[in-house]
């Protein structure tokens, strides 16, 4: 199934159990009648935004409405129900800005070591991380000091996200890492740096000094013919 046939069956599902007309959530949500029809049917994709309010309005997680029929009775017996959350931060150089992101990870229940991860993208507000820039679903992976997530967009179908992280030896809240994937201006292949944090970092300072890349890792680079991590603060 499509990932818009399914977001548009699981809403038509909330909305008929919400006993809410097609008229009614068209004006809650500034659409026309004839827009969420579409949406319904999967025949158009919804922006971040709409589908962030349809979240909200219906109470559910953003993922809910991604889930396929077939899923779900998986997802609700193998992992358990509540997030443990994180903080992920990036640093978006063409705007000169901290992308701060969530993630929410449900450990396994029969598995160790292993989680599923909705990871909400570019959060202006972390109290409604349904309301982000995009949305990743996928699974993680931790033995020791090493963690590494394989994250799917669930707006572009094609876009596949690699986080590669290793805890950090001086503050234990934190990961440093990698991430690999497309780039949103360029759409070609990039790799840049993130830290993932289980306490928010207000210091926004600090992250513009760690999540750039410094003389040092140039130098490495160089050398080495390869992108890694040299700083561990």
């Amino acid at each position: 199934m499509k990932i818009d046939e399914c977001i548009g069956g699981n809403i038509r599902k909330y909305r008929t159990a919400y006993n809410m007309t097609l008229k009614e959530l068209a004006e809650r949500i500034h659409k026309s009648i004839s827009t969420v029809s579409k949406y319904e049917k999967g025949t158009i994709s919804l922006d971040m935004p709409t589908f962030a309010e349809i979240a909200r309005i219906f109470q559910v997680s953003p993922a809910m409405l991604l889930q396929s029929a077939d899923e779900l009775p998986d997802i609700n017996n193998t992992y358990v129900q509540s997030a443990e959350v994180l903080y992920m931060y990036t640093y978006d150089s063409p705007k000169k800005c901290i992308v701060q992101s969530i993630i929410g990870r449900y450990p396994s229940v029969e598995q160790n070591h292993a989680y599923k991860v909705n990871l909400f993208n570019d959060v202006h507000d972390t109290k409604n991380p349904g309301n982000c820039g995009g949305l990743y679903t996928g699974d993680c992976t931790k033995k020791g000091f090493i963690e590494t997530y394989i994250l799917h967009n669930q707006i572009a179908e094609l876009e596949y996200v690699l986080i590669s992280c290793v805890d950090n030896l001086v503050n234990p809240y934190q990961q440093l890492g990698l991430i690999s994937g497309l780039s949103n201006y360029t759409m070609f292949p990039v790799t840049f740096k993130t830290i993932i944090s289980s306490i928010e970092i207000t210091n926004k300072d600090v992250l513009e000094e760690e999540l750039q890349f410094s003389k040092d890792d140039f130098k490495a680079m160089k050398r080495n013919q390869c992108l890694t991590i040299l700083n561990s603060r």
